[in-house]
């Protein structure tokens, strides 16, 4: 599994729970309304700097491929975003709906998403941090703002193109019979 598929997952699953956009934090000019929420990349790769699990050789129809795994960690950041606002059903407390937001993301990590299950791995949540106020003034408004930390562990797996010795025979030994 490759940290875009882990981070995709995480990705997909908090979108359908919150029914809101979950955009990459550069990506926010892209959202329209409110309420919304973003994400930020802490760490692609924290490893333990072990080796890692050994290599294995796997024949494909191309021919052998190294394969390396080793378990590692990474860390995303969560905000969710709203502001005050008319809306059809009434007015909207901004403060009110982003932490609301963000409480029911955390809820999301802790209860539903521990252990995402996808075709590439298996992704595990191992720490959500506290839910905390990350407001801040916008032009002549306030943007309100919640959120927090996800540190999850994978398999992370490289693989390249090789090529394998069928039978290296004995030089020296050939020689002398």
């Amino acid at each position: 599994m490759t940290f875009v598929e882990a981070r995709n997952a995480i990705i997909f699953g908090l979108e359908n729970h919150l029914g809101c956009p979950v955009v990459l934090s550069e990506q926010i000019a892209d959202v329209s309304d409110f309420p919304y929420s973003y994400y930020s990349v802490l760490a692609s790769r924290i490893s333990d700097h072990a080796f890692g699990l050994r290599g294995v050789v796997q024949e494909t129809p191309d021919g052998y491929t190294l394969k390396r795994s080793e378990p590692v960690k990474a860390s995303l950041s969560f905000t969710f975003c709203s502001e005050n606002r008319e809306s059809p059903d009434g007015y909207i407390f901004g403060e009110d709906e982003a932490l609301e937001l963000a409480e029911k993301a955390h809820r999301y990590f802790l209860l539903d998403a521990h252990n995402i299950i996808t075709d590439t791995g298996e992704v595990v949540i191992n720490n959500v941090g506290s839910v905390a106020n990350r407001s801040g003034f916008l032009v002549e408004d306030t943007v309100r703002r919640y959120g927090f930390d996800v540190m999850f562990s994978y398999v992370r797996i490289d693989e390249k193109p090789t090529i394998t010795i069928q039978n290296p025979g004995n030089p020296i030994g050939d020689a002398h019979s």
